[in-house]
């Protein structure tokens, strides 16, 4: 059975994520974006058109890659891999040959790890977790489903992240810290206390500047 493999989305996070499967010289069938109409292909990849695209291949046979990135809200990430996986089409997960992962992790699917990233013993990435580039995750942190990790985060021991969770560039979490469903840590924070369900915090002390009202 040959295996065709789709990206959903042709933004920045969409390429690269393709970039980091032609890495891994994983062959790419094609993009899926109904906006990109000003371009026909992608690091010589073809962009096929919109999603209904898909409502012609065979689902047993088809893997998707999701391209969207959050600046800083997760949901459409959350929504386009929930809709899919409701059609029945299953994501594929990947890391950079470049990422340094142990071997005592649990990934699950459609998770993301980009280049120069470092991941400890113990660590848990639930569903449709990104982990961007350089972020670096100690031992036995639990980041659950729909999670973003920007690029360059530290999350130290012990760290426990709910679902839908966004942890800005650079942000440093402390051991031990959990921090809640739909919360935003700003870029550059330093995360010392937990936070709570929806907060958005900011700052070194990190503290809370807001609420995520887009869940």
């Amino acid at each position: 059975m040959s295996e065709s493999i789709y990206v959903l989305g042709a933004g920045g996070h969409g390429r690269v994520v393709l970039d980091a499967l032609l890495a891994n010289r994983i062959q790419v069938t094609g993009i899926l974006d109904a906006n990109a109409q000003s371009f026909t292909q992608v690091l010589r990849v073809p962009i096929l058109g919109g999603d209904e695209y898909l409502d012609c291949v065979t689902i047993a046979e088809a893997f998707l890659v999701n391209g969207l990135g959050a600046n800083p809200k997760t949901f459409h990430r959350r929504n386009i891999f929930t809709v899919m996986k409701t059609r029945g089409f299953t994501f594929k997960s990947f890391k950079h040959p470049s990422a340094i992962l142990s071997s005592a992790i649990s990934r699950g699917e459609g998770c993301q790890v980009m280049a120069g990233v470092v991941i400890q013993a113990g660590v848990t990435l639930e569903d449709n977790v990104v982990i961007n580039t350089r972020a670096s995750i100690d031992h036995d942190c639990m980041i659950s489903s729909h999670s973003f990790i920007a690029p360059g985060v530290t999350l130290c021991g012990n760290v426990t992240i709910a679902s839908s969770a966004f942890i800005g560039a650079g942000a440093v979490v402390i051991p031990n810290i959990h921090i809640g469903e739909n919360a935003i840590v700003g870029a550059g924070a330093v995360v010392t206390k937990p936070v709570p369900d929806g907060w958005i915090v900011a700052g070194n002390p990190a503290v809370k500047i807001g609420v995520n009202q887009s869940v």
